[in-house]
């Protein structure tokens, strides 16, 4: 029983809490390749500012977009004004410069098509890849989305670092192999004691001790 819970568990738990893909996309380099394995935790509860998230736009006057969900970081949530002026080196939030140290050729502002100033509404997040030159991100919805931003409610997963998707995969593929090596040992215990059973003599009665009685002989008469 134990054994079974084990490796159910292993392998039912992940589904539930988390989501897996396979990064397919350049928008995020240096972050993240092609071909990497991303983990994202389902219903994060509040996404914050520099999460990497799992996302749909939604639709866009009624008509869904196509494609399916991509990958993006968070860089302003609901109150925040995100800005960009032509010619500065960096964007700015809520008045201050930002530091974003993660972007590829430490260039923030590259593939801006031009100034933007957005004051993000409330229960929406706006994104932008980490390889700026090459991402089709919030910058270039500013005419089909609310400022750009997608819905918090579209956000399918926040991305777990890397260190903790190798620990949360490790976890679980170790409780997936308890599970199977407890099923296995039971196995070998039940056939041990079935083979053990049958080896085992039949029990004897207790054998009875009988006294003979000799009839007396008949009187004389």
């Amino acid at each position: 029983m134990a054994g079974s819970l084990m490796v159910v568990g292993g392998a039912l738990v992940p589904r539930l809490l988390y989501r897996a893909a396979t990064y397919a996309a350049s928008a995020m380099e240096p972050t993240y390749a092609r071909g990497d394995l991303l983990l994202f935790r389902k219903d994060p509860g509040e996404v914050r500012r520099g999460d990497v998230v799992l996302v749909t736009w939604g639709p866009v006057d009624g008509v869904e977009e196509p494609g399916g969900p991509v990958v993006e970081r968070v860089v302003a949530v609901g109150g925040d004004t995100i800005a960009y002026e032509r010619g500065a080196s960096r964007l700015t939030l809520n008045g201050r410069p930002l530091d974003e140290p993660y972007v590829k050729d430490a260039d923030p502002t590259a593939g801006s098509a031009g100034p933007f100033s957005v004051t993000v509404p409330q229960g929406r997040v706006f994104l932008l890849g980490d390889n700026r030159g090459n991402s089709a991100d919030s910058r270039y919805r500013l005419a089909t989305q609310p400022g750009g931003t997608a819905p918090v409610g579209q956000v399918l997963g926040v991305a777990l670092p890397e260190e903790e998707t190798l620990r949360t995969g490790v976890l679980f593929g170790w409780l997936i192999i308890a599970g199977v090596l407890a099923l296995l040992a039971f196995a070998v215990l039940g056939v041990l004691w079935l083979a053990a059973r049958r080896r085992r003599p039949a029990a004897q009665g207790p054998v009875w001790g009988t006294t003979a009685v000799e009839p007396s002989a008949p009187p004389h008469r």
